[in-house]
């Protein structure tokens, strides 16, 4: 029995010796490569020969535009409500109309003050539509128009936790005229770009009605009157933004 018992040890150290070598001479299988990650951008539609005729903008005006941004014209749309054929008086249906069209460039600010006396004699306003703060090339838009405050009209700027409409954010804009001349630069939904033509002379105080009329504002940078006076100076006009 003894002698039974003292050739268990010596059994299972053969086993494991065995298994051991299995294991190690197991060929170790490759990795197989894994194939590259491709990312594919959506190509941007461009303004096409038809969509250029349907705007009747004059080309060398559209072409002038593309080389001062280095990109080509892509169609700008808008929404508008069309009667509906219900005759239970439900509300209109809301369709895409072309308007305008746009470009990308990371000089902005630059193409607009560049083309916008030119334009506006024409009958066109030319406006910063997206903003991207500087990590894409911002949107410019080029529409129809007869003064700055139609760029609201056509993005439809408001404030719904405000209550403010866009008749009622033009009507604060113009009222903000007497104190200090300016223009409107750019637009989207819920935020507003002007630059001054004539400054006001208590830049502090015009600071204090920003921020009352647009208290979201300070989460662009500016927690107090003083710098936010003090940017407004700096930069010659003023942002307005709702969340």
């Amino acid at each position: 029995m003894f002698a039974m018992a003292g050739k268990y040890p010596i059994l299972c150290l053969i086993l494991v010796t065995f298994l051991s070598a299995c294991t190690a001479d197991k060929p170790v299988e490759p990795k197989k490569p894994q194939p590259p990650v491709t990312i594919v951008k959506p190509k941007r539609p461009t303004l096409t020969p038809e969509q250029r005729e349907e705007l009747g903008f004059p080309p060398d005006l559209i072409s002038k535009v593309e080389l001062s941004a280095g990109s080509e014209a892509e169609p700008f749309f808008v929404s508008i409500e069309v009667p509906s054929e219900n005759l239970k008086g439900e509300k209109g249906l809301e369709q895409d109309k072309l308007a305008g069209f746009s470009v990308r460039t990371k000089q902005a600010d630059e193409l607009i003050s560049s083309f916008r006396a030119e334009l506006r004699v024409k009958g066109y306003l030319i406006f910063k539509s997206q903003k991207s703060y500087g990590s894409l090339p911002d949107i410019v838009t080029v529409i129809k128009g007869k003064n700055s405050y139609d760029i609201l009209k056509i993005q439809r700027t408001e404030a719904p936790n405000y209550r403010l409409d866009t008749n009622k954010i033009i009507k604060w804009l113009k009222e903000q005229q007497q104190l200090g001349t300016f223009v409107l630069t750019g637009a989207g939904p819920d935020w507003i770009e002007a630059r001054f033509i004539k400054p006001p002379q208590n830049m502090k105080g015009f600071a204090k009605k920003v921020y009352a009329f647009a208290p979201d504002i300070r989460s662009q940078g500016p927690q107090t009157v003083d710098k936010l006076a003090e940017r407004m100076k700096k930069t010659n006009g003023f942002d307005l933004m709702w969340d």
